[in-house]
């Protein structure tokens, strides 16, 4: 009887033990399949330019294929619903951008909170906006610019992705502290901004460098001025809008989080997998052509810094006066 209980003891012991390895494998195994980066931004934005190239990045580090997919609409409601309600198991995160902060002040009927129902996990980079304009517009600066909406009022026009998003709001307090006015037209989303800024429907609107860089280049669009505090080093002839009008300084920022209830150790392997991508050479060279800057957060820090983003863009949103019922 003594016999058969210390063999049943030993059992159970060495069971005990098989386990210890199996929960550490477990961990170490994520990701097992693929993982799923949605970005609630529609194709050719500068967020989904910033998902594409952290997607082929994490590809490679995780060794497991990670694809982005957009899902635009109601700026940014439909596609961070859908990611907030994914089960948070670290196969579905989403990549935003700063309008994740502003669309809250917007929509009052929300069936989420953007910041109690997500688990932050990594800040990826801040880049500044461009102020794009038609080739045939009678001005190579904001100075300029300024001058002829004075000169011309009513007749201007400035394009945006939408009522409150981030580039209306930068457009918006551009002409707060110029003290000039542009006629928004707002339209559903960044892509079809192009076309009618192309063909003379719209005479300027804000962008990422990244969404209209090829038409700068072929000189089919100009850049009036970036909304950085300085000049970009890859746009060193175009000033800052803020040389022209003191303090006028607005940057975007892109952001991976998750559905909240994420285990910790996935967060921390994701974090440490993403700000090590955002920091190596390769992805730094690969965003300074949008005069995007590397900007690695830890997911503490990263929940506070949204935080405060969504106070200070509810701020600019009650300003605007924009309201989406």
């Amino acid at each position: 009887m003594n016999t058969l209980n210390l063999n049943r003891r030993q059992i159970l012991a060495a069971s005990s033990l098989l386990c210890i390895p199996h929960f550490a494998s477990a961990n170490e195994i994520y990701p097992s399949k693929t993982i799923r980066l949605t970005t609630p931004n529609s194709a050719g934005s500068g967020a989904d330019g910033m998902s594409r190239r952290l997607a082929d990045h994490m590809t490679k580090a995780l060794n497991q294929a990670v694809f982005v997919e957009n899902i635009p609409g109601a700026g940014g409601v439909l596609g961070s619903e859908k990611l907030l309600r994914a089960q948070p198991d670290g196969y579905t995160l989403g990549l935003i951008s700063s309008n994740y902060v502003v669309f809250p002040h917007l929509y009052k009927k929300l069936s989420f909170d953007v910041l109690k129902d997500m688990t932050p996990i990594a800040r990826v980079a801040t880049t500044p906006m461009v102020l794009a304009a038609r080739a045939d517009l009678p001005a190579k600066d904001v100075a300029e610019l300024k001058a002829l909406a004075l000169k011309n009022p009513g007749k201007l026009t400035m394009g945006s992705s939408g009522n409150g998003t981030i580039l209306h709001l930068m457009g918006m307090h551009m002409q707060e502290l110029g003290n000039f006015t542009l006629m928004h037209v707002p339209y559903k989303g960044v892509a079809p901004v192009i076309p009618d800024l192309l063909s003379g429907v719209v005479d300027v609107a804000f962008f990422s460098y990244a969404s209209v860089e090829g038409l700068v280049k072929e000189g089919k669009l100009k850049v009036l001025g970036v909304s950085s505090a300085k000049r970009l080093p890859n746009l060193p002839n175009v000033p800052a809008i803020a040389e022209t009008i003191p303090g006028c300084v607005l940057e975007a920022w892109y952001a991976v989080i998750g559905p909240k209830g994420m285990p910790t150790e996935i967060v921390q392997k994701l974090n440490e997998t993403i700000s090590t991508i955002v920091q190596s050479e390769s992805f730094k060279h690969q965003i300074a052509a949008e005069g995007a800057m590397p900007a690695p957060m830890k997911p503490d820090a990263l929940m506070e810094f949204m935080k405060s983003e969504f106070t200070k863009h509810g701020a600019l949103v009650s300003r605007s006066g924009a309201v989406i019922q």
